[in-house]
C-alpha cells in the first residue's frame, strides 16, 4: 500500500470520526429539545388557562411566547432529524449524488445545513408570533374602558412558569455546553428570555393587582412582545449569516497566524472558511518553496491539517500549494 493511498485511508476515517461525533452531537440535542417540548407545552397549557382565569393579557402574551418555543423547537427538531437520518439517499425530497469524487463513505456535508436552514425558520415563527403579541397588547391599552386588573391567580401561573422555565434554561446551556451544540446554545438564549419574561409578567401581575393599575398588563404585554422579537432577529441574524459562508474575521485571522507559523509557510496568500452546520471548513492558499519535494509538501499539509483540527476543531481543510514568485527569481 503506497504513501497516497495510506493517507486518503487515514483522511477518510478521520472525517468518518468526526461526522460521526457531530451526529451523535446532534441526536443528543434531539433528545434534549424532547425535554424542551414537553415543557413548553405544559407551561403554555398553564399560564393560558390561568390567564383567561386571572384576566391577565401579559400572562397570556406569556403563554403564547412559549407557545412559539413549541413550534419552533418542534420545527428544529425535524430540522435535526433529517440532517442526522444518513442513512437517506435524499434532502427534503432531493436525491443526493450516488458517487462521491473523494469517497464512497464521504458524507454529503451539506446535509447538516439543515440544522441552520431549520433554526432559519423558527426565527421566522418568532417574529410572527412577537408581532401577533404586540398587535394585540397595543389594541388591548386603547380598550381600557372595559378591562380589570388581573387577579392573584395570573401570578401563580407566571411563577410556576418562571421556575420551569429556569429549568428548560438550565439544561439546555449545561448540555449545549457539554457536546457542543449550538442549537441548544441556541434554544438556551431563548429560554432565558423566556425566563426573563415569566419573571416580569410575575411582578407586573402583582403590582398591577395591588395597585389596580389595568392598563400596566397591557404595557407589559408589549414589552414582552418586543423582546421575543429582538429574539427572533437575533437568531434571524446568526442563521443567515451562517448559510451566507459567514466566519468571525476574528477567528479567520487566527487560523491564518497559526498556518503562518509553519517554517515551510513563506506566505498564507488567501484563507476561506465556511460552516456545514456546526462543521466548520476551511480552504488555505499558501506560499512555499518551489523547489520543495512533493514529499515535503505533503507533510507540511498533514501537520496544517492535525494543527487546525486540534486548535480550532476544524473538520477540513484544503490547502491550495502555490510557488513562491520571489524564490522562482533565485
Amino acid at each position: 500500500m503506497n504513501r497516497l493511498t495510506k493517507y486518503l485511508l487515514r483522511e477518510t476515517h478521520h472525517q468518518t470520526i468526526e461526522r460521526q461525533k457531530e451526529i451523535d452531537k446532534l441526536q443528543s440535542a434531539i433528545k434534549y429539545l424532547w425535554i424542551n417540548v414537553s415543557i413548553y407545552i405544559l407551561i403554555t397549557i398553564i399560564e393560558y388557562w390561568l390567564s383567561i382565569i386571572g384576566n391577565s393579557q401579559a400572562l397570556k402574551a406569556d403563554a403564547l411566547n412559549n407557545l412559539s418555543g413549541v413550534i419552533s423547537t418542534g420545527v428544529l427538531i425535524f430540522g435535526l432529524w433529517e440532517a442526522t437520518n444518513v442513512n437517506d439517499d435524499d434532502i427534503i425530497g432531493k436525491q443526493l449524488p450516488i458517487k462521491s469524487v473523494r469517497s464512497k463513505d464521504t458524507l454529503q456535508l451539506s446535509r447538516f445545513r439543515l440544522e441552520t436552514v431549520f433554526t432559519l425558520v423558527t426565527s421566522f415563527i418568532i417574529l410572527l408570533i412577537s408581532l401577533q403579541i404586540i398587535i394585540t397588547g397595543i389594541i388591548g391599552l386603547f380598550h381600557l374602558e372595559d378591562k380589570s386588573s388581573p387577579n392573584l391567580m395570573s401570578a401563580l401561573g407566571a411563577g410556576i412558569a418562571t421556575v420551569m422555565m429556569f429549568g428548560v434554561f438550565y439544561i439546555n446551556r449545561h448540555y449545549g455546553k457539554k457536546i457542543g451544540n449550538a442549537s441548544l446554545m441556541a434554544a438556551s438564549k431563548d429560554s432565558l428570555g423566556d425566563v426573563v419574561t415569566s419573571l416580569g409578567t410575575t411582578i407586573t401581575v402583582l403590582i398591577s393587582f395591588f395597585l389596580n393599575l389595568a392598563w400596566l398588563d397591557g404595557a407589559v404585554s408589549v414589552v414582552i412582545g418586543g423582546f421575543i422579537l429582538w429574539q427572533g432577529l437575533q437568531i434571524f441574524q446568526e442563521s443567515t449569516l451562517n448559510l451566507a459562508d459567514y466566519v468571525d474575521p476574528k477567528l479567520e485571522s487566527q487560523l491564518k497566524a497559526e498556518v503562518e507559523q509553519f517554517k515551510k509557510v513563506h506566505k498564507v496568500v488567501d484563507l476561506r472558511s465556511r460552516y456545514n452546520g456546526n462543521l466548520l471548513i476551511v480552504d488555505i492558499f499558501i506560499m512555499v518553496d518551489p523547489k520543495a519535494t512533493a514529499m515535503e509538501i505533503y507533510h507540511t499539509n498533514e501537520k496544517i491539517e492535525r494543527k487546525l483540527h486540534k486548535n480550532f476543531d476544524v473538520f477540513d481543510v484544503t490547502v491550495t500549494i502555490i510557488p513562491d514568485p520571489d524564490d522562482l527569481k533565485k
